[in-house]
Formats: structure tokens, sequence, C-alpha cells
């Protein structure tokens, strides 16, 4: 029975940090279809893009996520569809999860656009015990890996213009979960955030953008973000993580194609122990090159 209460203790402290969201240092850059179904049809262009992050280099156990995203609008301009699928490993636990998104768009005047989505997915959790040290491997509890698979539900919205967008998410507001309401694995994360393009002159743009994140029990964060590009084709960035880490960021536009890469130092507590974070993103956009609408476009702040 002893044996039995520490290993529950476990699963439950391990499944606590897995379900945490994971985060990215390269925020205006794209995917915020991860946070905000709203997001899905944002652009007038079907996209694909694929990310990489590996948090804390050096770090035993620490964080590393791979994360793919596709939308595309599908009904007359006002109704899009957005998949995401993310793999997410730290420690011993990978947390696998997949979602569909639906948004509807409805233009408000000649220069805004409301969007509001929902996103319904499941998540599945898996704890690898055979990974810990100074354990007994023949004890029958460490022989048997603890998973949990769970569907949830999570919705957003987004107002954005050619200059602006702003946008409030709650992408797992609900998981369905057979257990006590203070059991539960999965806890609603919070989004708002924003962003705006000040037009320097024809080469030149400045890009501030603010994201804040909030779940019960952790401490409020916010990314303050200002981007500088030149002719929409090259930016160059700082993030400030509050109390986690200064980001650097490059980003840039090569025809369809879209390349960003950021390194986050930290400046928490944990600064001795790991040599920064790396975050690595792809993304490809359909329709023609040419389009001046592709080089204004605020999906990709």
């Amino acid at each position: 029975m002893k044996k039995f209460i520490i290993l529950a203790i476990m699963c439950s402290s391990l499944f606590a940090k897995a379900q945490q969201e994971p985060q990215y240092t390269l925020n205006q850059f794209n995917s915020n279809l991860e946070i905000n179904p709203a997001y899905a049809g944002a652009n007038d262009d079907a996209s694909l893009s694929l990310r990489y992050r590996k948090q804390w280099v050096g770090f035993t156990g620490s964080p590393s996520t791979l994360c793919f995203n596709g939308e595309s609008k599908i009904i007359k301009q006002r109704l899009a569809l957005g998949l995401t699928i993310v793999g997410d490993w730290i420690g011993i636990t990978q947390s696998t999860y997949a979602d569909l998104s639906v948004a509807s768009h409805l233009r408000l005047g000649a220069k805004g656009t409301l969007s509001v989505g929902i996103k319904l997915g499941v998540q599945f959790l898996k704890s690898d015990f055979s990974k810990l040290s100074n354990v007994d491997l023949t004890d029958p509890l460490y022989n048997t890996n603890a998973s949990v698979f769970i569907p949830y539900a999570g919705f957003g919205a987004l107002f954005y213009t050619r200059k602006l967008y702003i946008g409030f998410a709650v992408p797992q507001v609900v998981s369905f979960e057979n257990v006590a309401p203070q059991s539960k694995i999965i806890k609603p994360h919070f989004f708002l955030y924003g962003g705006y393009r000040v037009i320097l002159n024809s080469d030149f743009e400045l890009r501030p953008a603010l994201l804040c994140k909030y779940v019960t029990a952790a401490p409020f964060e916010a990314d303050i973000a200002i981007d500088a590009w030149f002719k929409g084709m090259v930016g160059v960035g700082v993030s400030y993580r509050t109390s986690d880490a200064v980001n650097f960021m490059i980003k840039g536009r090569l025809g369809n194609f879209y390349l960003g890469y950021s390194y986050d130092m930290t400046v928490s507590g944990l600064r001795p122990y790991n040599s920064g974070t790396h975050e690595i993103y792809l993304g490809f956009e359909f329709g023609k090159k040419g389009n001046p609408d592709r080089k204004q476009n605020n999906r990709y702040f």
C-alpha cells in the first residue's frame, strides 16, 4: 500500500507538469492556431507550418516540443478549418495531442474582421518509469507505464485589421476526465494577446506585441516583444518573458516560405544549469507570391 501511494503521488506530480501548455518564443511569426482556434483562416491563403523547440539545453529532462499546424478557409472566405498536432516531452513524460479548429470570420466595416472559433481534440499522456534512476526496475510497480487519454474542447476570439490584432483564447477550457474536479489533470490556460504594425516608411516598420498567459496555481506570465522588419522580408526582434528569459529572434520571408529562429537566454534561477533555449520555425503559404496582401498581412506578426 505504501508503494502504491508513492506511485500515485509521483504520477499526479508528473501529469500536473505535463499538462501545462507548451510555450513558444516566435509568437508573432505564426501559429497562434496552437492557442486560438479563431486564428484559422485569418490569412486568405491556406498555410502549413512546422515548429521545433528545445528548452533549457544541457538540463537533463528539459522540455522538447514539435508542432505541426495546417489551416485554410473553406466556405466563401468566412468559414475555416485548422489542424494542430503537438508532441511535448518533459522528463519521463510524453504528451501528444491533436485538435481540429473551426472558425467563422465576420467583416466589421471596411477594415476590421472578427473571428470566433472552437476546437475539439484529444490528449494522450504517458510516463515511462524505466527512465527513472535509483529505483528497482524489477519492482512490478515500475514495470507498468502510466498513461491517460483525455478529450478536451477550447474556444477563442480574434479581431484583426491590416495593422492591428487582438486575441483571447482558452485552448482547453474543458476536459472530459472522469475524476473529481480537484484531481483533474488539464487546467484551463488563459491567453490575451495583441500587436500593432508601426510603418516608419516604405522600407521599415516596427511590430510591437504583447502576450499574457495565466493558469490557476501558477504565476502570471507576459511576453513583451518588438520586431523590426525591412521591406517585409527580413525581421529581427527581441522579447522579454517575465521572470524567465530574454529572447532574440530573426525571421525571414522567401517567396512562399517563412523562416524563423529564436534563442532564449534564461534569467531565472535555472540559468547556471542550462545553455539557453532554441526554437526553429518553417512555414509555407499557398497562393501567388506576388500578391501584395501577402506582404502586408498581419498573420505573420
